[in-house]
């Protein structure tokens, strides 16, 4: 037995000695950043704020194409504030004080969607909205 167990010790002095010695070299080497892989497992942390917003905004408008609730209440709310705002700014118009002007100027498809006392959906699951009806609203806000 005391044959093994003094092999173990010189095993286990071995590997420590390898690992200062491994230590001491890496100490050494130059250090490289940003390899393509620490590039590729980067956490969305560390995104830039306006890559952050994109992401965001895209994310509202893929879940308003699969379900009215998303649709309804985030991506109806950021469009209704950019049309208010638009209206407002360029226009001199309120979208909901003025509903016969906005009308004029948004069309009949768009103002359903922002108008003020839009009733909420039945069916929250159900699909609600195409893309093309969600850039012809896009289009017409930035015509404005």
């Amino acid at each position: 037995m005391s044959a093994t167990l003094t092999r173990l010790v010189e095993v286990a002095a071995g590997l420590v000695a390898l690992v200062v010695l491994l230590r001491h070299v890496a100490g050494r080497l130059p250090r490289q950043r940003n390899s393509p892989f620490e590039a590729a497992v980067r956490r969305p942390g560390d995104l830039t704020p306006e890559v952050e917003e994109f992401d965001s905004i895209r994310r509202t408008v893929d879940g308003a194409r699969f379900s009215a609730f998303d649709a309804h209440f985030t991506l109806r709310p950021l469009l209704r504030e950019l049309a208010a705002s638009r209206l407002w700014v360029r226009r001199g118009i309120k979208l909901d004080a003025q509903p016969e002007a906005a009308t004029d100027l948004l069309g009949s498809e768009a103002f359903a969607f922002l108008r003020e006392r839009r009733p909420p959906p039945s069916n929250y699951r159900r699909p609600v909205m195409s893309v093309p009806a969600i850039d012809r609203i896009i289009k017409t806000l930035e015509s404005i």
